[in-house]
């Protein structure tokens, strides 16, 4: 297996080094000029090398841990860092060490980067090899830092001797150049063989698929299940790259993508886009003439008889486009003209009632006869007999004497009841003929025995019969409005054909967006109901909060109040303990003080006593005093001794405690009651925040209502207007005409058209549309090309199969190119006015594009937003954004208006393979390389499902028009068909390798893949069983 994905700097798959023996073959002409013998040489041997490489993967660390050998190189001419030095480290170590990943912060794309370098200092010591960083951590010379690791993601190898001993002898001559000096890209034609399909395209209306190969870009006609055309730019014939035709790109084609209306298809490669055109309804012939009544191409396709009202016969040389003979005039108009099976003579048949053989190219008459009717139709038989019918009711037979110059009657085949209008003879034997009636009646005749064998009912008169080249087929055409295809085996009837094929799919898509509108109306209506419900609630929620708010600053303010008196309390308790204090204080000072004056008073008695001579005048006064002084210490310390009996002081301070306590509570009551008012008003303003949200919600989900229920009506009349408009374009149908290779029935009649067909099943192909009046003579020649006859007096020749052409390249493949890598993803816009590109250089970051198709003018880049390769792009359907996918594993949508990132979706551990926008444009896919399909909300940027069941990388996801269903490929070898909640609604089997790519029509009624084994596969998206499978083409051709 083969993974596009390994082709990114870190694929991380076992066959990675695979691809890169593909990739470097791919490569070799970017480099280097080779031959394509030696290029095959080189892939043989490099093949050869996978099993030493993987065995060297599996050596032991211990192993890998001694040193490189630096080998000694001669070089005579200095060592060029671009062309020899910057190869070995693309290979082995810038998918780490790169600009936009840089480990260790070491950059290793140019030598002044490593000059620079990171967080162990400079990786180089310009003309000091053996003392640089690079070449000590490359040859394993310093224990802790080994390059390249081991199991490394990428599976870089260890350098060897020699690329070692060329990094240190540029090293040690100064470690000189750069990385910016542009070479030309020397082309090389792409080895034959080992072609598998990386990219594969349907157009939305399922007749074309095209896929890549390589370098060759193969479109094939799905309805006749053929090839039709392999794209060639002409300028790679002209250049001598390839000698022949069928070659689209130098490089192998990655991406292609048709347009809306499946006129363009483009492809992308190596540093260059291509817009190719499908030429429509190619005119290459118009001739001037009278109103067309009839006409006929002779078999070898280069002359053409016309006739009209005025009842002259014209004869063309088409090779010149310019009249050659206008033969004998009929007196009538012509009805039918008739060349014999060798193109030598020609039969008409007029309103005048005669039957007219004339020689070509001479233009002479050489034969004629008179019936008693007119003519309308005529057929040339084995033997040189003609068969004839008209308003007789009869189908006469005549003989051509050539030697007689004359038309004698052989028989006559009755049984029309009515006129007979269309005659066809059976090939190759011509010995049956099929007529056609105004009765309704189509019948199978053996002209020998001149009876019946067997008789079919068209459901109208009949205007037209035709009969297929190799006689399986006959179609008939009636004024009802409809032609009929045959199984001429057995005359069982295989389709009814009418109409035009654009105004049928276009009616058919408008009952799709029908359903898919009225789907919407039911979504928003839904989506309403939820948000009048969230906004009842918020609303709820805002009375509850106002409720709660409201108690909550009542319950605050009572807080306050409470806390506001305890403090007051406090305070009071406070002052009536300091007051206590006081007065205890106050009495235990009296008391010490009338203590100390009884006591002093005392002594001075005692004193007074015990000195000699004191009258007793002054002891009795003393003695008083001391009695008065002793009565008052007395009357001190009762008060003294009442206070502290009473206990004042400790109820104060109980007192005081309770205050404080009460106002520690109510401080926290008080706190809480705040944070609960916060939280009040908080809720409140969240819930009025809320409300209003909701409110906005309904408002605009309401917008959305009658935007959807206007969709819906304004779809309703569309589909009203479409029905009509496929109901008007069934018109009688006037001619009919088989290709002579046998695969396409055309039709044509009074809606000026002319439509073609599967001549097997009735499948419709294409219209051409020019004529300006009723298309009334069809015939195709021997190159394919048909010719028509009209009213209009113009006579068209119509090239059904143009070639695809080179329209636009965009980008140059060289090294001054616009585009700076692989371009890995096409997108047309839904407007068809734009395309999108996707690609980058691994690891140098993504590149997305936007160009004018018009012009091929670059309109928007979009360098940053990604970090490494683009692998896919979508755009919105309303072309309004714009998502991507990358190897930096990140889904990405970009609002094209400002070119902002405005979603980005993370969650794939791998690669983005793929990326799909479902039609209502709020969920997007992805398909990763992990194995995985992620469902994503574009609404609210979140993960809505993760769909495994995936063996390998899943490689391509695409939406299915207006459904919920997406087609998925993968590399396990399954393509299959999953809704967005995971479930598998079918799968198609048939494939046996990794498939890359995958597409599905709008209507997703065809799916193809296509993979490492080339073939390109087409299922029935309606039953999932194989349409048919185009495998790729013998590599000689």
């Amino acid at each position: 297996m083969i993974s596009r994905v390994a082709w990114s700097h870190n694929g991380g798959r076992t066959d990675f080094n695979i691809r890169l023996v593909f990739l470097l073959v791919q490569r070799m002409g970017k480099t280097a000029l080779f031959h394509s013998q030696c290029a095959a040489t080189l892939l043989v041997l490099a093949f050869l090398s996978l099993v030493p490489i993987r065995a060297d993967e599996k050596k032991s660390e211990e192993n890998r841990s001694r040193p490189i050998a630096v080998a000694r190189i001669k070089h005579p001419a200095p060592v060029d860092f671009e062309r020899e030095i910057l190869p070995i480290l693309k290979n082995n170590c810038l998918a780490c060490h790169n600009k936009t990943t840089a480990k260790a912060r070491l950059i290793l794309e140019t030598p002044q980067a490593m000059l620079k370098g990171g967080d162990s200092g400079p990786a180089i010591v310009p003309k000091r090899g053996h003392a640089s960083l690079l070449l000590k951590a490359a040859s394993h010379q310093l224990e802790d830092t080994l390059m390249p690791p081991s199991e490394n993601k990428v599976l870089a190898s260890d350098l060897s001797p020699e690329e070692l001993g060329l990094i240190k002898l540029w090293i040690d001559q100064g470690a000189k150049g750069s990385a910016s000096i542009a070479r030309p890209i020397e082309w090389q034609p792409l080895p034959q063989g080992l072609n598998p399909i990386y990219a594969a395209g349907i157009t939305p209306d399922g007749q074309f698929a095209a896929c890549a190969r390589a370098n060759q870009i193969f479109i094939y006609h799905l309805p006749s299940q053929q090839l039709v055309g392999r794209l060639t730019d002409p300028h790679l014939v002209k250049s001598g790259l390839y000698n022949k035709t069928g070659v689209a790109h130098r490089a192998i084609v990655d991406a292609l993508a048709f347009s809306s209306d499946a006129n363009l298809l483009a492809s992308g490669s190596y540093r260059e886009v291509k817009i190719w055109r499908r030429p429509k309804e190619a005119t290459e012939l118009k001739l001037a003439s009278v109103a067309v009544l009839a006409l006929a191409l002779g078999p070898d396709g280069k002359r053409l008889a016309t006739g009209g009202h005025d009842g002259r016969v014209k004869l063309w040389d088409l090779t010149k486009g310019k009249l050659a003979k206008i033969l004998p005039a009929h007196q009538g108009e012509i009805h039918c003209l008739k060349f014999s099976p060798d193109g030598s003579k020609l039969c008409s048949a007029s309103a005048d009632k005669t039957l007219h053989v004339c020689e070509v190219p001479g233009g002479n008459l050489i034969a004629q006869t008179q019936l008693d009717t007119g003519i309308n139709a005529v057929a040339w038989l084995a033997d040189d007999q003609i068969a004839s019918g008209g308003p007789d009711k009869l189908i006469h037979i005549w003989h051509f004497d050539a030697a007689k110059r004359e038309l004698t009657t052989v028989k006559e085949l009755q049984g029309h009841e009515q006129t007979v209008t269309a005659l066809d003879v059976v090939p190759p034997a011509r010995e049956q003929l099929i007529s056609g009636s105004s009765d309704g009646l189509l019948r199978l005749w053996d002209v020998e025995t001149g009876k019946v064998i067997r008789e079919m009912k068209h459901g109208g008169p009949v205007t037209a019969i035709a009969v297929r080249g190799d006689a399986r087929r006959f179609a008939s055409a009636g004024a009802g409005k409809m032609a009929k295809l045959w199984d001429a085996s057995d005359g069982r009837q295989i389709a009814e054909l009418k109409g035009d094929r654009y105004t049928r799919e276009f009616a058919d898509e408008r009952e799709r967006a029908l359903v898919f509108a009225k789907a919407e109306v039911d979504f928003h209506k839904a989506a309403l109901k939820s948000a009048e419900t969230n906004q009842t609630a918020q609303l709820q929620r805002v009375k509850k909060a106002a409720e709660t708010s409201e108690a909550a600053e009542k319950t605050l303010e009572e807080k306050q109040r409470r806390f506001l008196e305890a403090t007051e309390a406090r305070a009071a308790a406070e002052k009536t303990v300091e007051d206590l204090k006081a007065e205890l204080k106050e009495a235990a000072d009296a008391f010490a003080a009338a203590d100390k004056a009884a006591k002093d008073a005392e002594t001075e008695v005692k004193s007074a006593r015990e000195t000699p001579g004191q009258n007793k005048e002054t002891i009795e006064r003393l003695s008083a005093e001391a009695a008065a002084k002793s009565k008052a210490a007395t009357d001190a310390k009762t008060a003294l001794d009442k206070l502290n009996t009473v206990g004042e002081e400790k109820k104060a301070n109980e007192k005081l405690k309770s205050a404080a306590k009460t106002l520690e509570d109510s401080e926290k009551e008080l706190k809480k009651a705040e944070l609960a008012g916060s939280n009040a008003q908080t809720e409140l303003r969240l819930a009025n925040k809320a409300a209003d949200e909701s409110a906005k919600s309904v408002t605009t989900v309401k917008t959305a209502i009658r935007k959807a229920e206007d969709e819906r009506k304004q779809t309703e009349a569309e589909l009203e207007a479409a029905k009509k408009g496929a109901l008007e374009a069934e018109q009688p149908i006037r001619a009919l005409a088989f290709s002579k290779d046998n695969l396409t029935l055309a039709t044509a009649g009074d809606d000026d058209l002319i439509h073609t067909w599967s001549a097997d099943n009735g499948a419709a192909f294409e219209t051409c549309r020019h004529h300006k009046g009723a298309v009334l003579a069809i015939a195709f020649g021997s190159d394919g090309n048909l010719v028509s006859g009209a009213a209009d007096r113009a006579v068209m020749v119509w090239n059904l199969k143009p070639d695809w052409n080179l329209d636009r390249v965009i980008g140059s493949s060289d090294a001054n190119s616009t585009l700076e890598d692989r371009v890995n993803a096409v997108k047309f816009s839904p407007d068809g006015k734009l395309l999108g590109t996707g690609g980058g250089a691994p690891t140098g970051g993504g590149e997305i594009k936007l160009w004018q198709v018009a012009t091929g003018k670059l309109m928007q880049s979009f360098t940053n937003v990604h970090s490494d390769a683009v692998f896919s792009l979508d755009f919105s359907p309303d072309g309004k954004y714009l998502a991507s996918g990358a190897a930096d594993k990140f889904v990405k949508v970009v609002e094209l208006a400002t070119g902002k990132v405005v979603r980005q979706f993370e969650g794939h551990t791998h690669h983005v393979l793929g990326v799909s926008w479902n039609r209502n444009e709020r969920t997007l896919a992805s398909a990763g390389a992990d194995d995985v399909v992620k469902i994503w909300d574009f609404v609210n940027g979140e993960k809505k499902k993760n769909i495994a069941g995936f063996d390998k990388e899943v490689t391509a996801i695409s939406f299915v028009g207006y459904t919920d269903q997406a087609l998925a490929a993968s590399g396990d070898s399954k393509v299959r068909l999953i809704r967005e909640d995971g479930n598998e609604v079918r799968s198609f089997s048939g494939a046996n390798d990794f498939v890359e790519s995958a597409a599905v029509t709008p209507d997703g009624k065809i799916v193809i893949a296509g993979g490492q084994d080339s073939v390109l596969r087409v299922w029935d998206g309606a039953n999932g069983k194989l349409i048919v499978s185009f495998p790729p083409p013998d590599t000689k051709q």
